[in-house]
């Protein structure tokens, strides 16, 4: 009898720091984009001037919301300038449900239409969203 109370005692720590170890994992990495679940409607992302933005989309605008708002106020636009997995300045603007993305805002220039955002976030981790994540 003490062994099976043992054994179930055994059997419901194992659960517990396995839940404790798949609680505590990093989803985030370097080499891989992250997308994560909770982030799904918005992208919290860093602009040319290195300033912490937020954004989403409504009525195909970009809300476009600062971590700075002494110096910056929130605002909506057609386009977003953001910074890309290699650390180049972008510039997108919804094209139903992509996006058309110009080369340091030049729209004169070479234009490419894309499913999603490559961009780095807050903490510089390269992440990816599409107009569908981002739509409200």
């Amino acid at each position: 009898m003490s062994k099976v109370i043992l054994s179930i005692v055994a059997a419901i720590a194992a659960t517990i720091v396995a839940a404790q170890m798949a609680y505590n994992a990093n989803p985030y990495t370097r080499s891989a984009p992250g997308n994560q679940a909770w982030a799904q409607n918005q992208m919290e992302f860093v602009a040319w001037n290195n300033e912490r933005w937020t954004t989403w989309i409504v009525a195909d605008k970009f809300e476009q919301l600062p971590q700075n708002s002494k110096k910056w106020s929130r605002h909506s636009n057609i386009s977003v300038a953001f910074i890309d997995w290699e650390g180049e300045a972008w510039q997108a603007k919804i094209d139903n449900d992509a996006f058309l993305l110009a080369h340091r805002g030049d729209w004169n220039g070479t234009i490419e239409r894309a499913s999603a955002i490559h961009y780095r976030d807050w903490t510089g981790n390269n992440q990816l969203r599409t107009v569908a994540q981002l739509r409200r």
